[in-house]
């Protein structure tokens, strides 16, 4: 077979298109088998970004040992393998001991590996991670392997997202995918249900809205993985600090929704203060080694029935103190007062 012949029967290999197995599992293992026999390679590692860890964590692999499975997680950003992610960019090298940016040199050469090619999974809005292949042998990867795992992985890219979607579909109807909190319309339809139950017992509830504090800054300077990182670790520090009786919701980008059932003005705005100082307080991950990431929050609350008895008037005030917070200063916490009087404290 001629050289021609074998890269057209590796393009043919690609165009019988990845489509969604059972589960994302059966997707990896898919893809750690194609990628070997694209690339003619001995070995092969799947990294995909983890949102609870905010690593790189290995998903498949083939042809290595446990111990080089079991080597420490990579940050976007560290390393060959961590930089070629936060760049979107692939990589390849002869011999990857030799690359002063190796992290993991010493395991490499226990499993023998010397050439190495990373390709980033890059999707339409981000990458998602990384597909790395390894020779064991002084051949090199050529500029032909790269372009065929570069083809393949944009096919893999779309298989996962796809097992990814049909696995969130339902829960979409509900909850935001990426805190796992109640979505706008799912906030929305809880709140006319919590003012009706307030009513029938005739107790006050709130409504505070939260926004964090230069996060578009944030998200362009470290990245869109690190500010999903940062939303979702932002989310766990408010679960953390509210009443089992409160009810979360994200309504939308970085503004999020608290209902506080059964709470007074003095009640709610102790719970606002205290989410404020916790999250401003909070050592929050950044894309950068060893250096974590301060921000804080400002809050507007809006009280049932002292301000309004419709939900969606509720949450319009809840919404203009909020923006009173971000007028003073930021990192602030104000009450709706009337339509051009609003009170903040710090």
């Amino acid at each position: 077979m001629s050289y021609n012949d074998d890269v057209l029967d590796r393009i043919f290999m690609i165009t019988e298109r990845v489509i969604v197995f059972d589960g994302l599992d059966d997707i990896f293992s898919h893809i750690v088998k194609t990628a070997i026999a694209l690339t003619n390679a001995d070995a092969v590692t799947i990294r995909v970004f983890d949102i609870e860890t905010g690593f790189l964590e290995i998903v498949k692999s083939s042809g290595v040992a446990e111990g080089f499975i079991s080597q420490p997680s990579i940050r976007v950003g560290e390393g060959l393998i961590g930089t070629a992610v936060y760049e979107g960019k692939p990589f390849s090298t002869k011999n990857v001991t030799q690359e002063p940016m190796c992290k993991n040199a010493d395991l490499a050469r226990s499993e023998g590996i010397k050439s190495m090619m990373c390709v980033p999974m890059n999707s339409r809005e981000s990458t998602i991670g990384c597909i790395s292949v390894y020779r064991k042998n002084d051949k090199e990867f050529a500029d032909h392997d790269l372009m065929l795992l570069s083809i393949f992985s944009a096919e893999a890219v779309e298989a996962v997202e796809k097992a990814k979607l049909i696995a969130e579909l339902k829960k979409q109807a509900t909850f935001d995918p990426l805190t796992g909190l109640l979505n706008k319309r799912a906030i929305t339809e809880k709140l006319k249900v919590e003012i009706d139950r307030s009513k029938r017992h005739k107790q006050s509830l709130a409504v505070l809205f939260i926004d964090l504090d230069d996060f578009k800054p944030y998200n362009d300077t470290h990245g869109h993985l690190m500010g999903d990182k940062l939303l979702h670790d932002f989310t766990a520090v408010l679960r953390a600090h509210c009443r089992m009786v409160d009810i979360l919701g994200r309504f939308g980008g970085d503004e999020f929704i608290i209902i506080a059932p059964q709470s007074d003005l003095s009640g709610a705005t102790a719970l606002a203060e205290k989410l404020r100082k916790e999250v401003g307080d909070y050592a929050f991950i950044s894309s950068k080694v060893n250096q974590d990431f301060r921000t804080t929050c400002s809050i507007g609350i809006a009280m049932f029935p002292a301000h309004s008895d419709h939900y969606e008037d509720l949450m319009n005030k809840a919404d203009h103190a909020l923006y009173a917070s971000k007028r003073k200063g930021r990192n602030k916490v104000s009450i709706w007062e009337d339509k051009d009087s609003l009170m903040g404290t710090e």
